[in-house]
């Protein structure tokens, strides 16, 4: 059988919700071919067996960002996922289902996605442009390059992904997540845009908060690398005005980092995380290393690396 023809008899295990209810999981028996997209089969499933399963899509073209779920415990979409290849990559054609992490669950595959865009207006996703561009006196237009800058971070579809696959969203309320910080960091680099020192207020903390974890990096359908966003955003802390505490820990900890690079061409965690936190801040983690026995480990003293020299060009700028 030639690969356009291929088919295959697969059972999909959907884990579904009612507010009534709770969770449960159900299967589905459904033959697939080569082109059968995860939406596609839902929709067989929704028309053919079981009219009740709830689930969202609509382009159908990785577009829309409205058909997000876990897939084998993946977050994907589910127009962009063919059936087949799922079954292959994990040898079976049993395939799990289940609603996107971190959101509340309304119905089956169905998740409130009401925070997630509150978090995406919070960085103001527009453009505000001078008073002179916006009475049509004068025409702002975008160079190239900076065209080249934010093309990747404007591609966001809101698909909630990477905010379903981000441990630092569960964890903690003040970040604003991957997808917001991608949109936040389109308008806070467009040189058109007349609030730079308000957007630098909203978006650079939260950027500190991130653990690059690259969650987001992994997950986000449109290779749009929301990480990257967050790295290029805590670049602006320099020129920030205001700068929280988190902030101005995040400046320390990079100094720090640099410091030890510059000293032995290593990253010498110990030394680091004290010129980051201070001694008061660190004796609650030196108690705790104490106590597990692994203080030895932050004690060792570091050589230098042979032809340091070296590194301590490149960290200057001078290649010669």
């Amino acid at each position: 059988m030639s690969l356009q023809n291929e088919e295959m008899d697969v059972v999909l295990k959907i884990k579904r919700y009612s507010p009534e209810k709770g969770y449960w999981w159900q299967e589905y028996k459904l033959k697939v071919d080569r082109f059968t997209q995860f939406t596609e089969a839902l929709r067989r499933i929704k028309s053919e067996q079981d009219p009740t399963l709830a689930y969202r899509a609509s382009c159908h073209m990785a577009v829309c960002g409205s058909c997000g779920m876990k897939i084998n415990g993946e977050p994907r979409l589910a127009c962009k996922t063919l059936v087949i290849d799922m079954a292959k990559k994990y040898g079976s054609n049993v395939i799990t289902i289940e609603p996107m992490d971190y959101f509340k669950p309304v119905k089956d595959l169905i998740v409130d996605l009401d925070e997630f865009y509150q978090r995406m207006y919070k960085v103001k996703p527009r453009l505000y442009p001078h008073k002179e561009v916006l009475e049509g006196n004068v025409e702002q237009r975008l160079k190239p390059e900076d065209q080249r800058e934010l093309w990747k971070f404007a591609q966001c579809i809101w698909c909630g992904l990477c905010v379903s696959a981000c441990p630092s969203v569960k964890m903690d309320p003040e970040f604003l997540g991957p997808a917001a910080h991608a949109k936040g960091y389109r308008f806070l680099a467009d040189p058109r845009d007349t609030i730079t020192e308000e957007r630098m207020k909203i978006l650079i903390d939260s950027a500190w908060r991130c653990t690059y974890c690259y969650m987001c990096y992994n997950v986000c359908p449109r290779d749009i690398e929301p990480v990257t966003a967050i790295k290029k955003t805590r670049a602006y802390t320099r020129l920030a005005k205001e700068k929280t505490s988190v902030a101005q820990t995040g400046e320390k900890h990079i100094e720090a980092i640099f410091n030890s690079l510059v000293e032995s061409g290593k990253l010498e965690e110990a030394k680091v995380y004290l010129s980051t936190y201070g001694l008061l801040g660190s004796i609650k983690d030196f108690i705790y290393l104490f106590q597990s026995g692994k203080v030895k480990y932050a004690l060792v003293k570091e050589k230098p690396v042979e032809n340091i020299s070296e590194v301590r060009k490149i960290l200057s700028g001078d290649n010669k």
